[in-house]
């Protein structure tokens, strides 16, 4: 590179061919992948797990979530924000109703869960998905905390994220960390209402677009280019990302937060501390690192930043980032580095 060429600030020119060459030896637990999915994820950079989760299991997570929608509603209301709180609308509407009477309710939404609802810890520590997970990254696993409650509102150009890499979001030292994300929707996600497409390892092929049906979940990794498509469906398309890794790798949220260690070998009765995973608030801690006044403290600021932002060489534009270039100047570049 010449002195006159600039790389952006999250480009170390790093390969890492050894995460995708030392795989662990195959097992046979409950819930495990077939040779033939292991290989697809792999080769592609994903695979789709059918009909893995029972319905109670997925049910219990609408149920935390709904009750989220609720206290969304009552705060909203309380502060003169809105004057219908929609109660009489279900799961799959309220909050697009919501979203209609205060645009950002989502994103309210989602600074209002800092911390994983019991039925997400319960996925978070799944027996038959940690079996899983051993055949990829081994049998010491950690939570990564960077997991993601998605409130894809129909038509929502806000929600609806163009191509990128997961390690687009994480810092530099975690490149070399293999980080394994489960998308969870919970509907039968579509083209119509906003399912993701991937583009796998061969970039010169056509973007693959996945149907998913409730139970059912897409397996990739934090090296997988992909994206969702926009809702064109009167519902919001709910999911949720759950993220893992080895333990010991590097967590990639600029040191704001670690992992948390939900599986031990040689201990079957260990069990994670999410006290303590929970007791630092990562949406907090990401907009008080990027604060230029008190923004992090208001609760109805619709605009989310993070320190991943000082990584980009910004070509698209949306609210968030016209905010965050017309504040670049103060923020300080080691936050690159945790």
């Amino acid at each position: 590179m010449t002195s006159q060429e600039r790389s952006p600030a999250g480009y170390t020119a790093e390969r890492h061919p050894e995460l995708f060459k030392e795989r662990p030896a195959k097992g046979n637990k409950p819930g495990q992948l077939s040779r033939a999915q292991l290989d697809e994820f792999y080769t592609r950079g994903f695979t789709l797990v059918r009909d893995f989760f029972a319905k109670e299991e997925l049910d219990a997570l609408k149920v935390d979530i709904a009750a989220k929608v609720s206290e969304l509603a009552d705060k909203l209301y309380n502060a003169g924000k809105i004057k219908d709180k929609h109660k009489g609308l279900g799961f799959y509407y309220r909050l697009c109703a919501i979203e209609r009477d205060f645009p950002g309710a989502n994103i309210v939404l989602l600074k209002m869960t800092p911390n994983l609802p019991p039925s997400f810890r319960a996925i978070a520590a799944h027996e038959r998905m940690l079996n899983l997970l051993e055949d990829i990254v081994g049998p010491n696993i950690s939570f990564n905390p960077v997991w993601n409650l998605r409130t894809k509102t129909p038509n929502n150009a806000a929600s609806t994220v163009p191509w990128h890499q997961d390690s687009g979001y994480f810092d530099v030292e975690s490149y070399n960390a293999l980080v394994v994300t489960a998308w969870v929707p919970l509907l039968d996600a579509n083209e119509q209402n906003g399912t993701l497409q991937m583009f796998g390892v061969d970039m010169a092929k056509d973007p693959v677009t996945l149907d998913v049906p409730y139970g059912s979940f897409l397996l990739f990794n934090n090296f997988t280019p992909h994206r969702s498509l926009n809702n064109r469906s009167d519902v919001v398309r709910w999911s949720i990302d759950f993220r893992w890794q080895r333990t010991g790798t590097p967590a990639g949220l600029f040191g704001l937060k670690p992992t948390c260690e939900v599986r031990r070998h040689g201990e079957p009765d260990f069990r994670p501390d999410w006290d303590s995973f929970d007791s630092v608030d990562r949406n907090r801690a990401q907009l008080e690192s990027m604060a230029w006044d008190d923004s992090a403290a208001d609760e109805f600021n619709i605009l989310m930043s993070g320190p991943w932002m000082k990584k980009w060489e910004i070509v698209n534009h949306n609210k968030h980032t016209d905010e965050f270039e017309k504040n670049s100047e103060d923020w300080k570049l080691e936050m690159l580095h945790g």
